[in-house]
C-alpha cells in the first residue's frame, strides 16, 4: 500500500511538473512560436483536467500563457463564436461562465492548433464542447449546485455520442459550418 500511495505522489509530482509550463513569453518569429506549441497543447490538455487552482499549481497563470501565446501567435487563427456557449458565458449568475468561455476556446484552440490547413469548423466547435463538458464534470463534482441546463444537455450529447451530429446540424442552421 505505500509502495502505492509512494508511485501515486511521484507520478502526479511528474504530471504536474511536465504538464504546468509557462516559459518563454519573448516570442519574436513563427519559429520561436512553433518551439512552444507542444508545450501550448500539453498545457490546454492539462487545464482540461485540472480546471481549479491548488496550493500546487495556478491555473490563472497557465491560462494567460496559453492565451498570450495564442493571441500573438502569426499562424494560428481561432474563430471565437458564442453559438454553443452563449447562453452560458452570457449568463452573469453562473459563477464558472469564464471557466467555461476560456475552456471553449481552448478546446477549438486545440483543433486548430493539431489541424494546421485543415479547417473544418464543425471538428473545432466539437473539440470545444468536449473540452466543457470535461471541465464541466469537475466544476459539479466540486460544486453540485453550478449544475446548468444547457452544459446538461450538452454532457447528455456527448455521453449518448450525439454531441458531433448536433453540432453539425447546429452549425450548418446557423450558416457556419466550414
Amino acid at each position: 500500500m505505500k509502495r502505492l500511495v509512494l508511485s501515486l505522489v511521484v507520478l502526479m509530482g511528474v504530471s504536474t511538473a511536465f504538464a504546468q509550463h509557462v516559459g518563454n513569453t519573448d516570442w519574436d518569429s513563427e519559429e520561436s512560436f512553433r518551439q512552444d506549441e507542444q508545450h501550448i497543447v500539453n498545457d490546454i490538455l492539462w487545464l482540461e483536467e485540472n480546471p481549479f487552482a491548488t496550493k500546487d499549481n495556478n491555473t490563472k497563470v497557465i491560462s494567460d500563457y496559453v492565451i498570450r501565446w495564442l493571441t500573438e501567435t502569426p499562424y494560428v487563427s481561432v474563430k471565437f463564436d458564442e453559438i454553443f456557449t452563449g447562453g452560458i458565458v452570457n449568463n452573469k449568475k453562473y459563477k464558472y461562465s469564464d471557466k467555461i468561455r476560456v475552456t471553449y476556446l481552448f478546446g477549438k484552440s486545440l483543433y486548430v492548433i493539431e489541424h494546421q490547413g485543415e479547417p473544418n469548423e464543425t471538428a473545432a466547435s466539437l473539440r470545444g464542447l468536449e473540452g466543457v463538458v470535461k471541465v464541466y464534470r469537475e466544476i459539479i463534482s466540486v460544486d453540485p449546485n453550478a449544475k446548468h441546463k444547457e452544459l446538461e444537455y450538452y454532457k447528455e450529447l456527448f455521453d449518448s455520442h450525439q454531441l458531433r451530429d448536433y453540432v453539425a446540424a447546429h452549425l450548418k442552421k446557423m450558416g457556419s459550418d466550414l
